[in-house]
């Protein structure tokens, strides 16, 4: 009986070994599983911040372009109105300064 309680221990800790170590193969691999998976929504989070900074940027650059189109058109129509302000006033001044002249032949 003694040696039948033996191959029992023997046979019950033999057990135990393998399901320590199917525990801890389970074990490993969940590990490499969740490793796994982690990077993969590590990387599909980078790719999507990517691709949302590239979008955010690329209307940056159309707004700013259209700004700046604004700008320039507001300041090419300022100095479209100075130059003909100008020549209104180079208009007049020449025909006043003929006027004088025209008015000194009489004196």
């Amino acid at each position: 009986m003694a040696l039948e309680a033996v191959e029992e221990v023997n046979r019950a800790e033999e057990e135990a070994r393998k399901i320590i170590a199917d525990a801890q193969d389970g074990a490993k691999t969940l590990l490499a599983e969740a490793e796994h998976a982690g990077r993969a929504a590590l990387d599909a989070a980078r790719a999507k911040a990517q691709a949302e900074t590239e979008q955010a940027m690329e209307a940056a650059r159309t707004k700013g372009a259209a700004a700046g189109e604004s700008v320039l058109l507001r300041a090419k129509k300022d100095a479209a109105d100075q130059v003909a302000e100008a020549k209104g006033r180079m208009d007049a001044a020449a025909a006043g300064i003929v006027a004088k002249i025209r008015g000194g032949e009489g004196d």
